[in-house]
């Protein structure tokens, strides 16, 4: 872990590796350090990457690489995603100088907050973006707001150096659920609710358990706030005539 606190990029399935070396240079030019790689398309280590990074070997050298976003997030309890993409969930969604700020305002917190970016050809999915409790914008042309990766790594860096730079106060607030406790508790969710017959097709599951997950992750639950929901289900599914006949 750095010394300074600050959020953990993920880049989501990465194509070049130069794309992955400019990543990193945009992030050391920032003050980040943590990466995080979800399945590069081409492997890890990649030359291409350490030529592209220009000297920011201390990030490549530290780069982390996961199956799957919800390993990648799994220590985290926030989690950004960028798109440029309609929306298509309820997510709140905010401009990279109004999110950088939150950021920056969770001190310390900081190192459990993960940022998400897509696919350099098509973005992140909808898988991925239902991962996130808060989805995060550039004021680009709107015809045409793509970016390349390393750009968007670097503009949302410099929001949050920016950011850091002013001083914030922070209000104490109990401590946002990891990604691991609440994952425990949908995949509880969506067998007790399987066991009931509640998903009326096959077809229709994914799209239902995407819609329940982001409903879940948008309300940013306290780790209490995740342990009750885990009673509330205990006492729903529990079998009340063994109870009472033991």
């Amino acid at each position: 872990m750095p010394d300074n606190p600050q959020p953990v990029i993920i880049l989501v399935e990465p194509q070049l590796g130069a794309n992955i070396g400019m990543c990193a240079r945009a992030m050391l030019n920032c003050g980040w350090s943590r990466l995080r790689l979800v399945n590069p398309r081409d492997g890890w280590p990649q030359e291409d990457a350490r030529a592209a990074a220009a000297d920011a070997d201390a990030v490549l050298e530290g780069v982390e690489i996961f199956d799957s976003v919800d390993d990648a997030i799994r220590d985290c309890r926030r989690v950004f995603a960028t798109t440029a993409r309609s929306r298509s969930l309820a997510q709140p969604v905010e401009t990279a100088e109004a999110a950088a700020r939150e950021i920056a305002s969770l001190g310390s917190d900081q190192s459990e907050v993960a940022i998400l970016f897509g696919p350099e050809a098509s973005g992140l999915d909808g898988e991925a973006i239902a991962r996130a409790d808060t989805l995060v914008r550039f004021p680009t042309n709107p015809e045409f707001p793509s970016l390349n990766l390393a750009q968007a790594v670097l503009l949302f860096g410099w929001e949050w150096r920016r950011a850091m730079g002013e001083t914030w106060e922070v209000e104490e607030t109990e401590s946002t659920a990891s990604r691991e406790s609440l994952e425990r508790f949908l995949g509880r969710l969506f067998e007790s609710l399987e066991k009931k017959d509640y998903f009326l097709t096959e077809d229709l599951r994914p799209h239902t358990e995407k819609s329940l997950r982001g409903l879940f992750t948008r309300t940013k639950a306290t780790e209490r706030e995740v342990q009750l929901l885990q009673g509330l289900l205990t006492a729903l599914v529990r079998d009340k005539s063994s109870t009472e006949e033991g």
